[in-house]
């Protein structure tokens, strides 16, 4: 059967007998292909587990069962060969994933091609829930998608501020896309699915683990630009997302907090340890998504106006001293006008001066 198989086809079985972040299945499919390691592990070639796992999987029912969950959400299993996946988790080179297990209406590639990650503490306080629920707001206004893992705290107020601003959100589970992880949090992650995704690499039915979440990280940090960390203690597990954003040359702002307060820190020391550039304010953080500035262009007149104000104010009058019959009146008004609106020159008691 694996010498038949599509690459699609042994991406998923592969997801299916696989440990998510397991670098050697990484580096056996960046070697042979998924295909042929599938074939490789069928035969007994490679890593006992994953040689018992992957016949385990091909002798039962697993694949059907992934597939029917799947289903049940709606959901699609997408891989490196799909318009939807994000170039971005090309990044992690051989810990990149097999595959994903997406649910929702949002394109994830689409989401995450200008996105911000937000995570922090589960024991959050009413100060850090409030930073990222504004982060998530102030998203949806910039256009920048958001980031996180949907757990309680820092994750679920910065994907309600989002879902408060009607953005898109991208929730990264550690358990399967068709699981509610927390329990309580099963109409939030449907109201995600609305107009952003649920991803996980961990098949549908999968179970959440304490490894899992620590492994998801480099997902989180993957798939965006940029991190903040809003609060986390100094052994908290959110740490482990700006360090994969460290290794994979992201942006990682850290938001401060009260020096007496435990839940912030981790952040204070990575601030400290220059792992994490302080956020004075959520508009300082947007500002890595603004576009650069184009510079403006000046026909003669106006650069010649702007050349002269370069040298010293001047007043209407004086500008058309300068320029004489050469230009007339009017135009230099017109002219003095729109480079007003541009924001190039400003009048002041001294005359026109530039900005």
């Amino acid at each position: 059967m694996a010498s038949q198989l599509t690459d699609r086809q042994a991406r998923l079985i592969i997801s299916i007998a696989g440990e998510p972040g397991d670098d050697r299945v990484g580096q056996a499919v960046a070697e042979f292909g998924a295909a042929e390691s599938v074939k490789r592990w069928e035969s007994g070639i490679g890593a006992e587990a994953m040689c018992k796992s992957i016949d385990r999987v091909m002798n039962s029912a697993l694949i059907e069962q992934a597939v029917k969950s799947l289903n049940s959400v709606r959901g699609r299993f997408i891989t490196p060969a799909d318009d939807e996946w994000p170039e971005s988790l090309d990044d992690l080179d051989t810990s990149a994933p097999i595959g994903l297990w997406c649910a929702g209406n949002g394109s994830l590639s689409e989401i995450t091609q200008r996105s911000l990650a937000v995570v922090g503490a589960r024991s959050a306080t009413s100060y850090g829930e409030r930073i990222a629920h504004e982060l998530g707001v102030q998203a949806t206004k910039e256009d920048v998608g958001l980031i996180s893992g949907a757990a309680y705290g820092i994750d679920a107020a910065a994907h309600r501020g989002t879902l408060a601003g009607r953005g898109k959100t991208v929730a990264v589970l550690a358990c399967g896309a068709d699981v509610a992880y927390p329990v309580a949090h099963r109409g939030l992650l449907s109201n995600i699915t609305d107009s952003g995704v649920v991803v996980s690499e961990a098949p549908p039915g999968s179970k959440p683990h304490k490894h899992r979440f620590l492994i998801r990280n480099r997902l989180i940090a993957a798939l965006s630009q940029t991190t903040v960390v809003v609060e986390a203690a100094l052994r908290s597990g959110s740490l482990s997302t700006a360090n994969w954003a460290h290794v994979l040359n992201r942006q990682i702002w850290g938001i401060p907090g009260p020096i007496t307060s435990a839940t912030s820190a981790g952040v204070h020391a990575a601030i400290r340890d220059n792992m994490m550039t302080i956020a004075t304010s959520v508009d300082h953080i947007f500002k890595d998504f603004k576009p650069p500035t184009l510079p403006i262009q000046l026909g003669l007149l106006d650069g010649a106006i702007v050349g002269l104000l370069s040298e010293t104010p001047r007043s209407t009058h004086e500008l058309a001293m300068h320029f004489g019959s050469e230009v007339d009146f009017h135009d230099l008004q017109a002219a003095l006008s729109i480079l007003e609106v541009r924001k190039v020159i400003t009048l002041s008691n001294q005359g026109w001066k530039l900005i």
